[in-house]
């Protein structure tokens, strides 16, 4: 690290076994892979520093005292940052976890009725059941919609931090995703109770693996959740299954878990334990998805997937049973893997072929060959991932600056790790052409993938024309050559 040596201390062999001893203590902790990679990069390099320091190049010992306090920061700020997710939970009122438990259990009975058409109006929550105060019950009321706003609903008392949970949970019982799921869903049908139980415990659990970062946290997962849901509740969806719907919810749930805010690069360049792991190819989403699958292996509560049929009955006569289990991992894991930022040019060029699948101009889309429905999923799920701009103008704002926020950490830790800055990642000059950042990022990758959703989806014209609003106002600032600051003066109103 080039550090200058500016203090006479020795280290002891009993100094050396007891940062060991510290370090395998770290390891031991339940920590979640992002965060116990760089402990361990760390650790590495301190064991590294200190094998110089006993053959007497004493300039390695300032830099072990730096990597130590690195180390102690990074733990400090994870034993904080799971105590403040403990003590969110801890604060949601009794009568929310009450409604909560209540209103997820109570339609055990229902599973395989058609009791309340998915499409269509949205639902409106049973405001018998619920113990939300009316703020709260406007903004879920938009459940369904583009308009829904999870910083608005974070942001509500009731909800205790536990976004992703709260709005997954409303999202199935006031959706009717759950209502008309076919009984032979599961491989037992007097298991819907416990189903309806592990999801949530899985979501739940899922959320508390989202890392306190600026963008990458459960309130990305609750807001590509929603919009997906949204996508998924268009005209041109009808042939969607409510398994599908299903299966796709969980894998926007799941598709950013544990993301420690930096990305592939960054893993790639500092040869993390998640990059050695998945050799450098799609690190953060083969680990998403790991972690995912993990969670539901390492503690049956949570593993709603095993409770599915394995003989789920064909579609058509005379075809061969489906099983449930590996059918819908097998497709969670392609689309989690394609948010992929590179792999965007890719779901281009499936989306265009999905619309020329249509018959006619304007016409319902209903497909039935199995890629390209899984083609649509992973279509769906990254135009969700990289909707932000298509947000009313305060929302993409929001979260316009959060991913900056989080790019410039990223480069501010490349520095100090003597690591070439990755693009867009470097704070300085990247204050200084926020607009045009913003601008390009539209051009040249949010309006070319919603024009072309837009033709298969005519309900994501909405967006079209929000995108272009939000276009115009960071031409405004282009042209004022805005600050930092100025940019996003609107959200401190």
């Amino acid at each position: 690290m080039g550090l200058t040596v500016s203090r006479q201390d020795t280290v002891s062999s009993t100094d050396v076994r007891q940062m060991n001893s510290e370090t395998h203590e770290a390891e031991a902790l339940p920590l979640h892979v992002g965060q116990r990679s760089q402990m361990k990069r760390l650790c590495r390099i301190m064991r590294s520093k200190l094998q110089e320091v006993s053959q007497g190049k004493r300039e390695a010992l300032q830099d072990c005292q730096e990597l130590a306090q690195r180390l102690e920061a990074l733990l400090d700020d994870a034993s904080s940052r799971r105590g403040a997710r403990s003590s969110s939970k801890e604060l949601m009122p009794q009568e929310v976890k009450d409604w909560l438990t209540k209103q997820w259990t109570e339609s055990s009975a229902r599973l395989g009725e058609d009791l309340s058409p998915i499409r269509g109006a949205g639902a409106t929550l049973r405001s018998s059941r619920a113990p939300f105060g009316p703020e709260l019950m406007e903004v879920l009321d938009k459940v369904g919609t583009p308009d829904i706003d999870v910083v608005a609903v974070q942001g509500q008392p009731e909800v205790a931090g536990n976004v992703t949970t709260v709005l997954f949970m409303y999202t199935l019982t006031n959706g009717g995703v759950f209502d008309q799921l076919p009984a032979e869903t599961l491989a037992d049908p007097m298991n819907a109770e416990l189903f309806q139980d592990r999801l949530l415990k899985f979501v739940a659990a899922i959320e508390q693996a989202y890392l306190d970062v600026p963008y990458h946290n459960n309130m990305h997962a609750a807001d590509v959740m929603m919009m997906m849901h949204s996508f998924l509740l268009s005209s041109n969806m009808s042939w969607i299954s409510p398994i599908e719907h299903l299966m796709c919810l969980m894998a926007a749930v799941s598709h950013d878990a544990g993301h420690d805010g930096v990305n592939n690069m960054f893993h790639v360049k500092a040869q993390s334990l998640v990059a050695l792991r998945y050799n450098d190819k799609s690190v953060l989403e083969n680990m998403h998805c790991a972690l995912a699958f993990e969670l539901m292996k390492e503690n049956e509560d949570l593993n709603w997937l095993g409770l599915m049929n394995g003989a789920f009955p064909p579609e058509t006569p005379g075809g061969a049973p489906l099983d449930l289990r590996p059918h819908l991992r097998r497709s969670i894991i392609e689309m989690v893997l394609v948010t992929d930022p590179t792999k965007h040019n890719v779901l281009m060029e499936d989306l265009k072929g999905l619309v020329q699948a249509k018959s006619l101009p304007g016409s319902h889309v209903s497909l039935s060959d199995p890629k390209q429905k899984q083609d649509a999923f992973n279509v769906l799920l990254h135009s969700a991932d990289v909707s932000n701009a298509t947000r009313k103008l305060p929302v993409a704002l929001y979260w316009s600056r959060q991913v900056l926020l989080e790019f410039w950490a990223q480069g501010d830790q490349e520095k100090s790790l003597g690591l070439e800055v990755s693009p867009l990642c470097d704070r300085a000059s990247g204050m200084k052409s926020v607009p045009q950042g913003q601008l390009g990022f539209i051009g040249f990758i949010v309006r070319p993938l919603f024009l072309e959703l837009s033709r298969l989806l005519p309900e994501a014209s909405q967006l079209v024309e929000q995108l272009g609003q939000t276009e115009e106002y960071w031409k405004e600032k282009k042209a004022v050559n805005a600050s930092f600051e100025e940019s996003f003066a609107l959200l401190d109103r």
